[in-house]
């Protein structure tokens, strides 16, 4: 998988690969990640798949984020709640 480019972003790492004819556009936050991917065919290039990554879609994935975030901690806390019970 080769690193086509990094997309600047006070918070978020953003990173475009390209494998198997596949743009991958992976942006982590902390320890979660999510990975989005775009057919090289539907796209005439990387500036395509860049301009996909405007604000409002950032503001939303970030979102995501804060909703990921706060299912795993209602798990994590669900879980630690059942083995102090035991």
């Amino acid at each position: 998988m080769k690193t086509t480019t990094k997309v600047a972003h006070p918070v978020m790492d953003i990173s475009i690969f390209l494998r198997e004819n596949t743009y991958l556009i992976k942006i982590v936050l902390n320890q979660y990640e999510q990975i989005y991917r775009v057919k090289q065919l539907d796209v005439t290039g990387i500036d395509d798949v860049k301009k996909m990554l405007d604000e409002d879609f950032l503001n939303k994935t970030y979102m995501r984020f804060v909703e990921m975030s706060k299912d795993f901690k209602a798990s994590f806390n669900n879980i630690n709640k059942i083995q102090n019970e035991q």
